[in-house]
């Protein structure tokens, strides 16, 4: 198995400082780090609106053609529950209890994809070596698509901007049937095989999610069995069209970096300078995006702070940016929603040339600017 990278210790001052200004934030304002009323009043208004929905299909009041709609925003609402439930709790964000945050993040496992390995795979790895190449494993989505620059892709990659969003409704469908099964067997991720009891919750979550968005379905409602699969797969296809988006607009856009360890698997920066050279936020100041995307536009936060709960992110987001310009680090954000999607398909068009040819992306001074 090849080493991982090391990282340098360059940024201590800055973690030391950043660390006690938002202790700084918590002491003064006298709030916890975890989940408040608002997050658990999120968490309630989206389990109970996806509930709502998954009856109203199991009802079968609606004609098929009706219903198939209903299995998109259901698929919507899912990805919501991911980024706003699932996500914190797998990262022990949301109680600061293991047990509670347990129990939450097992909405991961019935919206499909296994909680055991969301954490080996998103929370060890990508969230310490992020945009690493050949260690950050969300750079590498499969045969279909260049993530990083590369000295000389395939020429199939040169449109690969126009044919990449397509592919991201096929996520959630390859997450579920296949990537949980590829990755909970692989030593590269952690260096160590999965445990007992971690193989026994995915197959267990597996079977729960199974038997809730497809074997309940064909039994109680009127729906033909294949009506049934077809609005299943609408509904993965919806949820995973979201979730691609949003990470890729955390860590694929005009600005972030690619780092590359040198021949002693060492890389330039410290973690967490590395972080902030990796990731993006978008949206900032939206309460729409953050109440939908669940903080995760603002991934700087994110990757800085993954133990606080992300209803605390737009309150940090003025602490954390003037920390890193008084350490003259770089605080990278795309702009809007639909700035960083063209920042997304701008990187996509780059990254399909050699690196010889790829036009430089822009500083954190022009995307300031």
């Amino acid at each position: 198995m090849k080493a991982r990278p090391t990282f340098n210790t360059n940024d201590t001052a800055f973690k030391v400082d950043l660390r006690n200004r938002v202790d700084a934030y918590f002491s003064s304002t006298g709030k916890s780090r975890h989940a408040d009323g608002r997050m658990i009043a999120k968490t309630v208004a989206y389990l109970s609106v996806g509930a709502g929905l998954l009856a109203l299909l199991l009802s079968g009041v609606l004609p098929a053609l009706a219903a198939l709609p209903v299995t998109l925003v259901l698929g919507l609402v899912i990805a919501g529950i991911g980024f706003n439930v699932g996500h914190d709790a797998v990262h022990g964000s949301y109680s600061g209890h293991r047990k509670v945050d347990a129990v939450l993040g097992f909405v991961f496992d019935l919206l499909g994809a296994s909680s055991y390995n969301w954490s080996r795979a998103h929370n060890v790895v990508h969230h310490t070596f992020t945009n690493v190449p050949g260690t950050d494993h969300d750079l590498e989505p499969g045969p279909f698509l260049v993530l990083h620059p590369q000295p000389k892709p395939a020429l199939i990659y040169r449109v690969q901007h126009l044919f990449a969003f397509p592919l991201y409704a096929f996520t959630m469908i390859v997450w579920v049937f296949k990537k949980d099964f590829v990755q909970i067997f692989d030593r590269t991720m952690t260096g160590r095989g999965p445990s007992k009891r971690g193989v026994a919750s995915m197959i267990f979550g597996k079977l729960v999610h199974f038997g809730l968005f497809l074997a309940l379905p064909m039994v109680i409602s009127p729906y033909a069995w294949w009506q049934v699969l077809v609005g299943y797969l609408a509904m993965l296809a919806s949820v995973g069209f979201t979730l691609a988006v949003v990470f890729q607009l955390a860590h694929v856009v005009e600005g972030t970096q690619f780092p590359e360890a040198d021949s002693s698997r060492r890389l330039a920066d410290g973690w967490a300078s590395h972080q902030l050279r990796t990731t993006a936020n978008f949206s900032q100041g939206s309460s729409l995006a953050t109440f939908f995307f669940g903080g995760l536009n603002n991934q700087v936060e994110h990757h800085l702070l993954p133990g606080v709960c992300h209803i605390h992110y737009t309150a940090l987001a003025p602490v954390v940016r003037a920390c890193a310009a008084d350490h003259g680090l770089p605080y990278l954000t795309s702009g809007t929603f639909f700035q960083a999607i063209a920042a997304h398909v701008r990187t996509l068009y780059r990254l399909g040339r050699p690196m010889q040819s790829q036009p430089e992306a822009p500083t954190f001074a022009a995307l300031a600017a």
